[in-house]
């Protein structure tokens, strides 16, 4: 048997079918929300982070009662800094839910917040995480080498960056400065050891400031000698700190050349005095001595001089010369002095030939007393005498002589007595002797 349903009856049916599979598709899609009395609570594994660094959340929801909510429960997460991936999760069987906060290139404090139905985690159960600049905690500040030469010279600024919980912070802005010299860069970016390195060229005591933050800390005033680097200073606000380091100059040894207080001679030995103190300060051991007399005799190396050394020189030719002095350290300064002296040509001797008797006789003897008068230093090398008459005699080295002669004819005749002396001088004295019948 067959019913048959009136056609108004059908529609209507067909009406509350539909009407009933809605109801339960928008039962099905409505989230599962924490009951009213439960409680939300947010860790992080980090609470700093560097640019676009990232790190787990954690939201543990739990019941009024103690237990966690139904599998599935919705938990959505809001942050002022940087996001939240994703921003919406479900809880697990024990009530968590665990995304991932990544903090972007900018800087700042991150305010995470969880909510679930009526319950929420903000506030003080709020979780805050400092990103970027803002984590940081010091900055400490060293130089390699921490002294360069007085002519100047580089050295290696480096800046280590450490986050609030003493971690390396990378990817961060460094500004450099310093108040002496020039420096190869003045920001640079922390690297993944969280340090920032930038080189300074400098021939004076400069102290360099490294800074992390929006506004840097005075730079101090440069101290006069080296410092070790300083504790790091944390700046006027969270999120700014800078550390310094004073890098010294290696000071150079002085030199004093002091000439002979009476002009020197040419072909005599001259007496310089010169003095090297070494630097009180930062000095360096003193490496070697060199010195030009300015003659064309070339540079003279005296080695590591240190203290007084008393030099002796011959100037050949009489003239005005420029002795100049040149000290090398250990670390490369030098320092160079000059003085002029003027050298006076060498005195001659004197010579003095005194005969007897006078007059003298023919075919007697004849008595030649010679005497050769030396300025100091100077020696004889040779002596010779002609008599006047084609006879000659050598003396050798003698100063002084008493020469016999026989003259075998009458008249008068010139003696002459020649000396060459160490310096090179040829110098002649003559006299006249009479001999008679």
């Amino acid at each position: 048997m067959v019913f048959m349903i009136p056609p108004r009856r059908s529609i209507a049916a067909a009406a509350l079918l539909a009407i009933s599979a809605l109801l339960i598709a928008g039962c099905e899609r409505v989230p599962l929300l924490a009951p009213s009395g439960s409680t939300i609570s947010l860790t992080a594994a980090a609470t700093a982070l560097p640019s676009n660094g990232s790190t787990d959340i954690i939201a543990q929801v739990i019941e009024s009662g103690g237990t966690p909510p139904h599998s599935g429960t919705l938990v959505t997460f809001t942050t002022s800094f940087g996001t939240v991936q994703p921003s919406q999760a479900e809880t697990d069987v024990s009530g968590r839910v665990q995304v991932k906060f990544v903090a972007g290139t900018g800087s700042g404090t991150a305010t995470i917040t969880a909510l679930s139905g009526g319950v929420s985690a903000s506030g003080t159960n709020a979780v805050k995480i400092v990103c970027g600049a803002a984590a940081v905690g010091r900055v400490i500040v060293t130089a390699n080498p921490t002294l360069v030469p007085a002519l100047g010279g580089t050295t290696a600024i480096t800046a280590f960056v450490i986050d609030i919980n003493g971690n390396p912070l990378n990817s961060v802005p460094v500004s450099f400065a310093t108040t002496a010299g020039s420096l190869a860069n003045s920001l640079v970016n922390a690297d993944q050891n969280g340090q920032a390195q930038t080189t300074l060229r400098t021939s004076q005591t400069a102290t360099v400031t490294a800074s992390v933050g929006a506004t840097a800390p005075t730079t101090p005033t440069t101290p006069t000698s080296p410092t070790t680097p300083t504790a790091p200073a944390t700046g006027s606000a969270p999120g700014q700190a800078s550390g310094t380091v004073t890098v010294g100059v290696i000071a150079a040894p002085t030199l004093v050349i002091t000439p002979p207080t009476t002009s020197p001679s040419a072909g005599l030995p001259a007496t310089f005095s010169f003095v090297i103190t070494a630097a009180a300060t930062n000095g360096s051991a003193v490496r070697d001595l060199s010195v030009n007399w300015g003659d064309g005799s070339g540079v003279q190396s005296l080695g590591a001089v240190t203290g007084t050394a008393a030099v002796t020189h011959v100037f050949r030719i009489a003239g005005t010369y420029l002795v100049s002095g040149t000290v090398l350290d250990a670390s490369g300064n030098s320092s160079t002095v000059s003085t002029s002296v003027t050298v006076i040509p060498v005195p001659r001797p004197t010579i003095i030939i005194t005969p007897s008797p006078v007059p003298g006789k023919v075919n007697t003897q004849t008595t030649l007393q010679i005497q050769v008068t030396l300025p100091n230093g100077i020696s004889v090398q040779d002596l010779s005498i002609n008599f006047g008459d084609g006879q000659t005699a050598d003396l050798g080295g003698a100063t002084s002589a008493s020469v016999p002669h026989v003259y075998t004819s009458t008249g008068t005749f010139t003696v002459t007595v020649t000396v060459l002396d160490t310096t090179g001088q040829t110098t002649i004295g003559t006299a006249a002797v009479s001999v008679g019948p």
